[in-house]
């Protein structure tokens, strides 16, 4: 109940605040892509960078981390599209469409605020390593996987370098990865600018819950009990359990990563998948379906296992 309390009620109450007043004639339709706009290109690049500067490169326990995490996702990823491709009989758009859906996890308007307030900066520094190649990794192989299934797509090859390029012009992964440069060269900003951006840092977190909340305006669940349901368990139940399996058993993980992985693939579905929904007319009603139930249920689920690892 602690848990609930103090971090899950405030986290989860600015969105469900941006879900309530987000919209006209308070804010013009618009204002969670305007908001997102800033965030996205600003706020968040700004916290990000600072608090990677902090810690500087990987140390070697911090790779079992990655590996614990990522093996986790990889072989969830491929059973996920395996099981759309053929229960559902998906072409590959959709298939990878729904993976998304089901794996990829809302670290940066989600986890960032709620990392920083179950587990401190510690702990945030922990997530954000794990955000770094979170998505080149799902959102480059699910790209590269539609758009060789579709015909006169360039080519496999060609797709993920264009995919590559996409993701290193990510203002999310530029900071993260300049901030571990930056911050492994033992570079200090001056004063006066690291004030100004821990200043616009610090305006990342409630930005983006109300922003996520607006979002979800007009969202209506549809298939629930179809593709829509099957994403939800994927990305609330059985991501966070093959994690769960994969950092304390195989990996054997101390404390605090065992928490930061469990709770970082529990997390709600991120809105880049229904972007890609979107992108490829792949389901985006039930994509933008998943997102709305596993952001309203993470606050019990995600609860749930904080207070675990508390």
């Amino acid at each position: 109940m602690d848990t609930i309390l103090t971090i899950i009620l405030p986290v989860f109450g600015l969105v469900a605040l941006g879900f309530a007043v987000g919209r006209p004639p308070l804010f013009p339709a618009d204002v969670s892509k305007t908001l997102g706009n800033f965030i996205y290109y600003l706020a968040l690049p700004a916290l990000l960078f600072r608090s990677m500067a902090a810690r500087g490169l990987p140390h070697a326990d911090e790779m079992a981390l990655l590996a614990a995490y990522y093996s986790a996702l990889a072989l969830v990823t491929l059973a996920t599209f395996l099981y759309a491709r053929f229960h559902y009989r998906e072409q590959a758009a959709g298939a990878a469409s729904l993976t998304l859906g089901g794996n990829f996890s809302n670290m940066v308007l989600v986890g960032v605020p709620l990392t920083l307030s179950a587990y401190g900066q510690a702990g945030l520094q922990q997530m954000l390593l794990i955000a770094t190649f979170h998505a080149a990794f799902l959102v480059g192989v699910t790209t590269v996987v539609a758009e060789a299934g579709r015909a006169g797509g360039g080519g496999p090859w060609r797709v993920a370098g264009n995919t590559l390029l996409a993701l290193m012009k990510n203002p999310v992964i530029i900071a993260n990865m300049s901030g571990l440069a930056f911050g492994s060269l033992g570079g200090r900003l001056p004063l006066p600018l690291d004030q100004a951006v821990a200043m616009l840092g610090a305006a990342a977190v409630p930005c983006s819950l109300f922003a996520l909340g607006a979002s979800l305006v007009g969202v209506a669940v549809t298939d629930l009990v179809g593709r829509t349901l099957f994403m939800v368990l994927v990305k609330l139940m059985i991501l966070p359990a093959m994690v769960f399996v994969s950092a304390r058993y195989l990996f054997n993980l101390p404390d605090l990563q065992l928490a930061i992985a469990v709770t970082t693939a529990s997390l709600p579905a991120g809105l880049n998948a229904f972007l890609f929904a979107q992108r490829y007319d792949a389901h985006p009603n039930r994509v933008a379906s998943a997102t709305l139930l596993t952001t309203v249920c993470s606050a019990f689920t995600t609860g749930f296992i904080i207070d675990y690892f508390r």
